[in-house]
């Protein structure tokens, strides 16, 4: 159960990246998938390498 309770600040973060986005390319005709992908994956970096400072 530590675990979960680790995991747990990551996965709203993660959460809120992705509901972030979908709002941004809903909104913005200009951004195009590759520039969502880039900046979703500039966005979750730290998540997988365990900082949660930034």
């Amino acid at each position: 159960m530590t675990k979960k309770k680790t995991l747990r600040p990551e996965i709203e973060r993660f959460k809120h990246i992705l509901i972030e986005a979908y709002q941004r390319g809903e909104f913005s005709a200009n951004i195009t998938a590759k520039d969502m992908v880039r900046e979703l994956a500039h966005q979750l970096k730290p998540i997988f390498k365990g900082d949660n400072h930034k």
